[in-house]
């Protein structure tokens, strides 16, 4: 099968957690199959930047003038038309097209002979953003044939407002290849200045700790609900009680002065893959505080199969994937007491930590990437079945 991957980053210029799974499902795909990606790089040239991975990936860098033209930007439009034409795909799959601009590449693929259908993964709600957009948007997406979510949360919000009626309709929680190697391939490097976290043995490892470690890792804003977690922390009075913070953001003056000099407290910024795992593997649980409705966050997924237990905000699609007292603990959002009760009944109770540990390990086998890819062909072919059954239907019609 040919597939073009469309992808506004791609690693290893990456931002989010989307473009780390598009970079892992492009090389698990092309174990088997040609795989071409569309993305962006930054600079500015009018011709794409063409290159094939180690893995024989063909990868297409746009870096197009004027990235501010996302309703429509038509020298990502005649570009993305030269190079479907020129690779021929069997189907294009749609990530995230910020930058790229999604009228620009739903135009540059054919409707009509040669057909090319078009599948598309929602990683947010970006298609409902303001009544105009998403009244465009809306009619853009009448042409996917194909909406996969890793969430029946995102699914069902573009369902109410009237998007994809007419698609197959797919919920796949990401696949990751979650190995150290990998993690290095798809992280940025870790800056200058950068704390390294205490040599405490570890979150899992045998023997007694002598601190009890809570990692947040990501973007430090309100709506993470970061400032909530460190007014939590300061609120027990443990000294062997550890947060470790990794990220940067908006909110990170807030959180330093919040954490007014505890030294329990630590800041790490922005992390590379080495330091991104040794904290994830030392800490003894994570905690995801959200305010803002989450998709399917890439973060528990690590989590589970790394070890910490999870405590998770109840909101969006995250208790579609930590299921309370089963492989995690779950909040309300906002709820600052919740959360150090949630540590504080971690912190006391080995047992329950070694349940929830063992529960998120079984969850973590379902995101094996290779089930992932077998279930994702599964969809393109009938997709592609779909589509060339659909002359013969109109007719019938």
């Amino acid at each position: 099968m040919n597939i073009c991957l469309v992808s506004n980053l791609f690693p290893p210029n990456v931002q989010g957690e989307a473009e780390v799974y598009v970079g892992e499902l492009a090389r698990a795909l092309a174990g088997e199959h040609r795989v071409v990606v569309v993305t962006t790089e930054p600079g500015t040239h009018l011709q794409p930047r063409r290159e094939i991975t180690s893995e024989g990936v063909i990868v297409y860098r746009l870096a197009p003038f004027f990235r501010a033209f996302d309703i429509y930007h038509p020298q990502v439009a005649a570009t993305v038309s030269d190079i479907i034409k020129r690779e021929r795909p069997d189907l294009v799959h749609i990530h995230n097209w910020k930058g790229l601009s999604l009228a620009a590449v739903m135009s540059s693929i054919p409707s009509s002979a040669p057909h090319i259908p078009v599948a598309m993964t929602l990683h947010n709600d970006a298609l409902l953003s303001g009544r105009f957009l998403s009244t465009l948007n809306r009619d853009l997406a009448s042409r996917i044939g194909l909406v996969i979510s890793p969430s029946h949360f995102v699914l069902d919000q573009h369902l109410q407002r009237g998007f994809f009626r007419q698609a197959t309709q797919q919920i796949l929680p990401y696949g990751l290849a979650l190995s150290p190697s990998r993690l290095a391939e798809t992280s940025s490097p870790s800056g200058g200045g950068v704390e390294s976290p205490s040599p405490s043995g570890g979150g899992q490892g045998g023997g007694a700790k002598p601190t009890f470690d809570v990692l947040f890792r990501g973007h430090l804003e309100r709506n993470s609900g970061i400032e909530v977690l460190v007014r939590a922390v300061r609120a027990l009075p443990d000294p062997s009680l550890r947060l470790h913070i990794a990220g940067t953001g908006p909110s990170l003056d807030a959180c330093t002065t919040l954490a007014r000099a505890d030294d329990r407290i630590r800041f790490y910024g922005e992390v590379g893959a080495e330091l991104r795992r040794t904290l994830i593997e030392n800490a003894d649980c994570m905690v995801v505080p959200s305010l803002r409705p989450d998709n399917y966050p890439v973060s528990i997924q690590e989590a589970f199969e790394a070890g910490p237990v999870l405590i998770a905000s109840r909101i969006g699609g995250i208790p579609e994937m930590v299921r309370d007292g089963i492989n995690g603990l779950l909040v309300e959002p906002g709820d600052q007491s919740g959360i150090a009760a949630a540590i504080e009944r971690l912190r006391s109770s080995p047992e329950l930590v070694a349940k929830l540990r063992a529960s998120a390990k079984e969850t973590a086998r379902l995101y094996d990437m290779r089930f992932h890819i077998a279930r994702l062909i599964d969809a393109y072919q009938r997709l592609l079945l779909t589509d060339r059954l659909r002359p013969f239907d109109q007719r019938a019609a």
